[in-house]
């Protein structure tokens, strides 16, 4: 039985963080995640479903396969000693740009919107990547600012780099990836889209792979550490 995603996370920071640095982040975190609903959101196999049921069951897929329709995720609630972490349910929605009627309804009801896309591609200059990213956040910029205009509570925002695992410098880049990062994000697809989410100070990005199980905990840890109040 795959163990509860708070059980996965600890044991794959504990080596890396003592008792009394933990205990305060993770308190910090239980807060921040508390009772949100999350939205996920991307194109086609960027990792939406991988990441979706890592969320909810603390196991990955065994195989890839697209989701054509939206697909119901219950609500989680998860027990760690005292702590008590309730992720409400969600839609893992089709990354096909005919579902963005679908993206929208969940973006605007959720606390926390995570949108994924390959980050090997677009450090490759993939062409077809940059346009198809560039259309997904020309309409999320929208939703997201539709929101403010209306003074609307605003979803706090993720831009998510998955699959880095693909790329040869990601590996190049092991004991220096917050170099890596910076590469990443001096490309100009990737300031073009944060400027969309609403700049630097509202748009989080976090990179990584999820190639196992352990690469999926390393990365949903660092997107946990960035939900923090």
């Amino acid at each position: 039985m795959a163990l509860p995603i708070i059980l996965w996370i600890v044991a794959g920071v504990v080596s890396m963080l003592g008792g009394t640095a933990l205990s305060v982040y993770w308190n910090d975190i239980i807060v921040a995640l508390k009772g949100k609903r999350i939205a996920v959101l991307g194109a086609r196999g960027v990792g939406k479903t991988h990441l979706i049921k890592f969320l909810t069951s603390g196991s990955i897929p065994s195989e890839y396969k697209q989701t054509l329709a939206p697909e119901k995720a219950a609500a989680k609630r998860l027990q760690l000693k005292d702590l008590d972490l309730k992720i409400k349910d969600t839609l893992d929605l089709s990354g096909d740009k005919a579902a963005y009627a679908e993206w929208k309804e969940l973006h605007n009801k959720s606390d926390l919107v995570f949108y994924l896309l390959r980050a090997d591609g677009l450090m490759a200059g993939d062409v077809a990547v940059e346009s198809r990213v560039r259309e997904d956040l020309r309409h999320i910029g929208g939703w997201l600012k539709g929101l403010k205009d209306k003074s609307a509570a605003r979803p706090r925002f993720f831009i998510i780099g998955t699959h880095c695992d693909l790329d040869n410098e990601f590996a190049a880049f092991a004991d220096r990836l917050g170099d890596y990062a910076d590469k990443f994000q001096t490309l100009p697809i990737v300031s073009e889209l944060v400027a969309h989410g609403g700049g630097s100070k509202e748009t989080k990005v976090i990179l990584g792979s999820m190639k196992t199980v352990q690469d999926t905990e390393a990365l949903v840890y660092k997107i946990f550490m960035q939900v923090k109040p």
